[in-house]
């Protein structure tokens, strides 16, 4: 395996013969540009009305699905530099995607997902183009975007072939999120509704051409503009049309079978649904318009809402297709031929030429990827427990153990519909194996011997580049490893790769690492959540027996909630934080992520040790486990007092069927001899700890400056990184989170001195006793408790092409991180829906050890009951490939 920082989706070689001549020209041509423009992250539009569409295409961070991420009154972001960010112009989080359903057995991986992997290449202006088809079940899919830039329109041409010698039937989904949360909810600027529809109603049906969405107004403040997507040629029993929308679905899930939501969250995410049978060897397309109004106010909504749907009625009625292909035009299938004709079409051309348009040139299929393991020995839902077992009986080696993660990375975190877990995998991972193997022989034991580790792109690597996921770094290698790195490896772990983060790991919603957005694994059209969403789905997919992530403020226990794993925000000092890229200087932990509590503690037996390098290990009153399994009690939770904050279980959404399941595993809580005790009353009346005043100085540039100054090899090998600015405000960030450079000073933000940061420590240390008194005096009878319970995640995740400053999941992050304590999380089953949850608990300064014994306790009785970690079924075990051996 090679290290490479390749974009994922070059473009191929034109080879198929098939290919029309147009399409190698339109090829060559933009290959043409990309040689001459200087690489870029993301594409914005601009169109006639000054709103910036930002399309997903194939840069970085290259979620290449073809949706609207989010549109602004300008680009980027300007969350490190006291700047104004670009007003989001709706409240579009991901729409014009597509979701395919073919319908035929065996269903073909990935069937119903959002499509993604065309490889859409921009051409400068306002095209996006397919490069690479995509094959579900031998139904190839290509697609062509164009935002029209002297309008406020913008166009989704999806075409579909029937390699096969059968007919076969397909449902395709248009649509996406048009808003978040409900108008009553924490946020109703961000939400959205169905307002109106072709009909005159706001109930969609087949006989509709076009549905309106807005934002609810709010007085004279500007809110997001509506949105009106063109469905096509509708039907009636008057006008009876084949071609029409069938049905109109939930985008959120189960997109083919449940029905579009009028009301609450859910009422953001609509699908528009079509039905097609297509012949072999014929293509047939749909044909979408999106049509944005800009932001509005009580005053001005009814004037832009009749414009927009004055635009959207003539798209219906006469759709702009005067440069498409014939045989484009021909295969749509639903638009009627009077609405074709319309749009300046001559339909009989259709005719004269049957026997030659009914097949769309379409770009190859890449080779697909190999399913195929060279392995006998099979690691799918294996412990590090059970792996190490299994080596030191003999059973199989640590170089079969890699070997069997390094196929299943090339199987499933690679391609077109890959997980994008890792950024690089290790060059060198079988010879790490091979002498973890000699190692064993020659007498040596150890806990994570042999056992393959994936790390976040944050932690210093000296034999791999650290890159913080974003451009900015690329191809930096560090002296050396990070601290707790160099632990694992001391103690034989094989270091497999490094996993995609969130870029500057600093929202918390996506993982947008550069080189390839971090999929969710149980729900593949999902977004993995945070910045260590890459690290929870190298798990989730057992890509490797364990790995390291981070947190500020959800990035551990977000993506593990999404993933079904075990995570700990430990004591702040718990684990060094030396050679790990930085966001909030003392506030940022690194930290373990694992598949059981037995696991964790194995991980936590090596990470967690004083290091001469940072301070915050050698804090007052430091006590950790000698042994961290020795605290793996079953009995740890009995007679414990375990304090309930119902406001905390509350989602900003709205919604309750997540929190309603994390609620009903509060059970196994009891069933393990716990008492639950009501917070909502303590000794100062609040329900979190109380604040205290924060001391002066800029903590957040000072963790730069401290990583900088401690990193010489950056200036050394070329880097032009000497302050916190030249990282906040690089250009090479990924296009939606990068400043505009007139935004940045020139003048380096202050360091601060010694003293400062150890006020800032001692700051931190305060807010520790202050938890601790909140906790001791918590309950109606101010006796106190022992651990306080809050769920993990508070809604079902949002779809993987969203963004735009909102949230992919209800959040509300327990108080552990802002008072330096610790939290564990670990699975509880899941949701109605098929999302697994976690619940946390979060405990006094040091009680980490307390804590990691509570965890297994619960573990073992929610496992008993089936409710505890559970297993995704995207990535199965692969089949046994002798020729591969």
């Amino acid at each position: 395996m090679r290290a490479t920082y390749h974009p994922r989706g070059a473009i191929r070689t034109v080879r198929n013969e098939l290919i029309s001549i147009r399409y190698v020209l339109t090829a060559l041509s933009l290959l043409a540009l990309a040689q001459v423009r200087p690489a870029r992250a993301f594409n914005y539009v601009t169109d006639a009305t000054g709103t910036w569409w930002g399309i997903q295409d194939a840069a970085p961070p290259r979620v290449d699905t073809g949706s609207i991420r989010a549109t602004q009154t300008g680009p980027g972001d300007c969350l490190f530099n006291n700047c104004v960010t670009p007003p989001y112009s709706t409240s579009i989080n991901g729409f014009a995607g597509i979701k395919v359903l073919v319908q035929t057995t065996p269903s073909p991986r990935m069937n119903g997902e959002i499509m993604r992997g065309y490889g859409l290449a921009f051409d400068g202006v306002n095209r996006f183009t397919t490069t690479r088809s995509i094959d579900l079940g031998g139904i190839t899919i290509s697609r062509s975007v164009y935002i029209n830039s002297n309008a406020n329109w913008g166009r989704w041409l999806d075409s579909f072939t029937n390699t096969t010698r059968a007919p076969i039937t397909i449902k395709v989904a248009f649509g996406g999120q048009s808003g978040i949360g409900t108008a009553s909810g924490a946020a109703p600027a961000n939400s959205s509704a169905i307002v109106n529809t072709s009909s005159g109603d706001a109930i969609v049906t087949a006989a509709d051409s076009w549905v309106e969405v807005a934002t609810p107004l709010s007085g004279s403040t500007p809110v997001g503009g509506p949105q009106v997507t063109v469905l096509g040629t509708p039907t009636s029993p008057a006008e009876p049309f084949n071609g029409a929308m069938t049905f109109a679905g939930n985008w959120l899930f189960d997109t083919f079978n449940d029905p579009l939501s009028y009301s609450g969250h859910e009422a953001n995410f609509q699908a528009y649904v079509n039905t097609i049978t297509l012949q072999p060897g014929k293509t047939r397309s749909l044909l979408h318009f999106v049509v944005l109004g800009q932001m509005v106010t009580d005053t001005s909504s009814a004037g832009v809402r009749a414009a927009v749907e004055a635009t959207a009625s003539s798209l219906a009625s006469a759709p702009e297709i005067r440069d498409l292909t014939l045989a484009e035009v021909c295969s749509i299938d639903n638009f009627k031929v009077a609405a074709l004709t319309a749009g300046g079409f001559d339909v009989a051309a259709c005719m004269k030429n049957h026997v030659n348009v009914l097949k769309v040139a379409q770009p190859p299929v890449p080779a697909a990827q190999r399913l195929t393991t060279r392995v006998k020995y099979d690691v799918v839902g294996k412990t590090i427990g059970q792996l190490r077992a299994d080596m030191e009986a003999g059973t199989t080696t640590s170089r079969e153990i890699t070997e069997a993660y390094l196929d299943r990375i090339e199987a499933y975190d690679k391609g077109q519909f890959g997980f994008n877990a890792f950024e690089i995998v290790a060059q060198h991972a079988i010879r790490q194996a091979t002498a973890a193997d000699v190692a064993r022989r020659k007498g040596a034991t150890g806990p994570l011997l042999g056992i393959p580790i994936a790390v976040k792109n944050l932690y210093d690597t000296f034999d791999m580049p650290t890159t913080n996921g974003s451009m900015t770094f690329a191809g930096f290698r560090p002296a050396r490893d990070a601290f707790q790195v160099a632990r694992l490896r001391a103690a034989g772990a094989v270091i497999i790769g490094k996993t995609a983060l969130e870029e500057y790991a600093t929202y918390g919603g996506y993982s947008n690492d550069a080189w390839g957005q971090v999929w969710n694994v149980f729900n593949p059209s999902k977004s993995a959540i945070a910045s260590s969403g890459g690290s929870a789905s190298a798990l989730a997919a057992n890509l490797a027996a364990g790995a390291m992530g981070s947190q500020t403020g959800d990035s551990l226990y977000g993506p593990s909630s999404a993933a079904s794993l075990v995570t700990l925000r430990g004591t702040d000092g718990l684990e060094s934080g030396t050679g790990v890229m930085p966001l909030v200087y003392l506030t940022d932990f690194g930290g373990v992520m694992a598949r059981s509590v037995p696991d964790l503690a194995d991980m936590l037996n090596v990470v967690v040790a004083v290091d001469p390098d940072d301070p915050e290990t050698s804090a007052p009153g430091r006590h950790t486990p000698a042994d961290w399994r020795s605290v793996l009690d079953p009995a740890a939770l009995r007679g414990k007092r375990i304090g309930y904050v119902p406001s905390a279980w509350v989602d900003p959404f709205g919604t309750t069927n997540s929190t309603d399941a994390e609620k009903a595993a509060l059970q196994f809580i009891v069933d393990a001899g716990a008492t639950i005790v009501e917070m909502g009353v303590t000794v100062g009346g609040t329900d979190t700890p109380p604040a205290p005043q924060a001391p002066a100085g800029n903590i957040r540039d000072q963790g730069w400056w401290h990583y900088i100054d401690t990193h010489p090899e950056l200036a050394e090998q070329g880097f032009r990184i000497s302050t916190p600015v030249d990282v906040n405000c690089s250009q090479k960030k990924v296009a939606f989170v990068r400043p505009d450079p007139s935004s940045c000073s020139a003048t380096p933000p202050p360091r601060m001195s010694d003293a400062e940061v150890q006020v800032f420590r001692d700051y931190r240390r305060g807010r520790q006793a202050t938890a601790k008194t909140w906790m001791d005096t918590a309950g109606a009878d101010h006796l106190g408790v022992d651990a306080v319970v809050y769920p993990g995640l508070l809604s079902d995740i949002s779809l993987n092409d969203g963004g735009g400053s909102k949230g992919s999941f209800g959040r509300r992050d327990t108080p552990s991180a802002a008072n330096g304590i610790p939290t564990v999380a670990f699975p509880a089953g899941y949701n109605n829906h098929g999302q697994p949850i976690n619940i946390q608990l979060m405990g006094r300064a040091w009680d980490d050890g307390k804590l990691v014994g509570m965890a297994f306790a619960f573990e073992k009785v929610a496992n008993a009951a089936g409710r505890g970690h559970v297993e995704a079924t995207t990535a199965p075990p692969l089949p046994h490939d002798r020729r591969k051996e």
